[in-house]
């Protein structure tokens, strides 16, 4: 791995996504050409606390827009441009 930009550096975690979010994350990871690792690191660093719990209470969850379920990936992508993590 190579050295973070973060102090205290990245450690490995372990989560679920269901792989309708795995896909978007991937897209949207090759589109900035980063590694999904970076990819998640840079999204939710760039939401403070109030807007992420906001947004994501079950109440308003309903109102949000998933743009997961429209992300395609380019057909230009290989299986290398995806394995970038």
């Amino acid at each position: 791995m190579p050295p973070s930009l973060y102090q205290g550096g990245k450690k490995k975690r372990h989560f679920t996504l269901s792989e309708t979010a795995f896909n978007h994350l991937m897209a949207i990871a090759a589109d900035a050409k980063l590694s999904r690792s970076e990819t998640l690191e840079r999204l939710i660093r760039s939401v403070p606390v109030w807007e992420g719990s906001s947004s994501l209470a079950n109440g308003a969850w309903k109102l949000c827009v998933d743009y997961a379920a429209d992300s395609q990936l380019s057909p230009a992508l290989t299986d290398e441009d995806l394995s970038i993590d």
